[in-house]
């Protein structure tokens, strides 16, 4: 019973990492934009996308008709990447959007 439940929290751990890692990007980005107003969100996002692209570029060689452990493990890879760049995505939506929002307007 108990190495179910520490490969369950492996596995929790495999799934909470991207999202950890796609955060931190997004705090990191976000401290650079304080610093540097010519960073926007969309420049940081230029990095998690070549990183999914290479990922996704290690499923093609992978596929050989057959569902085989080293296809299934790029496809996991992938996935994880993609997981990362969606959180990274999200967040830096949400920051835009707030930002646009609390900005005051003037009104006549």
């Amino acid at each position: 019973m108990k190495a179910l439940i520490l490969k369950y929290i492996d596995y929790l751990f495999v799934f909470l990492a991207p999202i950890a890692i796609g955060f931190a990007y997004f705090l990191v980005i976000m401290l650079l934009k304080r610093i540097n107003k010519n960073v926007n969100y969309v420049l940081g996002l230029i990095i998690p996308l070549v990183i999914n692209v290479v990922f996704l570029f290690m499923v093609f060689p992978t596929y050989q008709g057959e569902l085989s452990s080293a296809f299934v493990e790029s496809v996991s890879y992938f996935g994880l990447s993609l997981a990362g760049t969606l959180t990274y995505g999200v967040f830096a939506i949400a920051a835009s959007g707030i930002r646009k929002r609390s900005k005051p307007t003037l009104t006549k």
